[in-house]
């Protein structure tokens, strides 16, 4: 269930995901977020190799489940997130297994006060840029981070399907039959409630939502151009191992985005405008 509340603002934000921290780690870290360990996830790491030596830097990394999938596969990584508490979770799993990742608490949109430019040889973000208040700030900071060549790879929800009114419809036995969307270019931020049944806690974060054309033309005011894109579908493997996948075999319900920056970028019309919260 999702709501519209009147104001949201930065703060509110920043305080829902420092509150869901814990609920937020055993989601993860207990596999029940089946999504990500077998879909998206999935597919960001291969979009994102090869990283043997590569130097990293993990956007919104959360309690640290991608920046360990990112150093498992060679890379060297910084992760950064602006709930203190997440990032106490990712120190502790560092602690329990190091992998020589470096976590620290900060808000993604002041990188660049942060990093010397060309630091970094990939920029990472695992479905964090839609809970960032300034996904375009952001990623127009992390531009000059990159080392000649280097590459911004994200993974977001698709806007296709991740509509304001989204509902299965379902037969008498309860089975899904068809997904019925609505409302696409509603743009306002959202409360996201977690309440799914194999969550132990529910909670709710802030969601900020763009239309495909927006997100596109955030990369493009970034300076970043698309260089390739993925819709990620469950393997055979995986559908076996969680059944519950079946629906994302059949729509798309993520996107893996690789970025790079764009030195014949054609200049926006006057039309060609997004507006940020």
């Amino acid at each position: 269930m999702r709501d519209t509340p009147p104001m949201l603002d930065d703060r509110l934000a920043q305080t829902l995901w420092d509150e869901s921290a814990d609920a937020w780690d055993r989601f993860v870290e207990t596999g029940l977020d089946y999504y990500r360990t077998e879909l998206h996830g999935p597919a960001l790491l291969a979009a994102c190799a090869p990283l043997q030596s590569v130097q990293a830097l993990d956007l919104g990394c959360g309690q640290g489940w991608f920046s360990r999938q990112l150093a498992r596969c060679g890379a060297r990584v910084v992760g950064v997130d602006w709930s203190p508490r997440l990032v106490a979770h990712a120190e502790r799993h560092e602690a329990q297994a190091p992998l020589g990742i470096g976590f620290e608490v900060l808000d993604a949109a002041r990188i660049g006060q942060r990093f010397a430019a060309a630091s970094f040889d990939l920029i990472t973000a695992c479905m964090s840029l839609m809970d960032m208040p300034r996904p375009g700030d952001v990623l127009a900071a992390a531009r000059p981070l990159l080392r000649p060549g280097g590459r911004i790879v994200i993974s977001i929800p698709n806007p296709v399907t991740d509509c304001p009114l989204r509902e299965w419809e379902r037969d008498a036995s309860g089975d899904k039959r068809a997904l019925k969307i609505d409302r696409y270019f509603e743009t306002a931020p959202r409360l996201l409630d977690w309440n799914m049944k194999r969550l132990e806690r529910h909670f709710r974060t802030v969601q900020y939502r763009y239309t495909l054309e927006q997100w596109s033309l955030l990369f493009e005011h970034a300076g970043l151009c698309i260089t390739r894109l993925r819709e990620p579908r469950p393997t055979p493997e995986s559908l076996q191992r969680c059944p519950d996948l079946s629906d994302a075999a059949r729509l798309p319900y993520f996107l893996v985005v690789e970025l790079r920056e764009d030195c014949a970028r054609p200049q926006c019309s006057s039309a060609s405008t997004v507006t940020e919260r």
